[in-house]
């Protein structure tokens, strides 16, 4: 099974990444995928590849800028309210509807 070609596809990726009140960093994301084409494979398609290494580099023009950073605190407060408020609306909504249909079931009786 050690006989073959080895396919070794390598993407590279420049990122800058940035946290609030820190320096840039430069750093380089990758990205790695194997594929080994087995001896049984090259026969059975009548493959004139003989086994070996196959490496395929790949560098992306394209960059990642990644900047951390903080939210205003009258954010948060306003989320904060909004979500609180939203849980009222939802439990009030419920309880008349529930409360409608108990109603209507207790005059259907009488």
């Amino acid at each position: 099974m050690g006989l073959g070609v080895q396919h070794i596809n390598v993407k590279l990726i420049s990122t800058q990444y940035k946290r609030s009140g820190g320096r840039r960093r430069e750093m380089y994301q990758i990205s790695a995928v194997q594929h080994m084409v087995t001896p049984t494979t090259l026969a059975a398609q009548q493959s004139m590849l003989l086994p070996g290494l196959v490496i395929y580099y790949d560098f992306t023009p394209l960059a990642v800028h990644h900047v951390e950073g903080r939210e205003n605190f009258f954010v948060f407060l306003g989320s904060l309210i909004s979500i609180v408020g939203g849980a009222f609306v939802t439990v009030g909504l419920v309880s008349r509807c529930l409360l409608g249909a108990a109603t209507s079931v207790t005059k259907k009786k009488d």
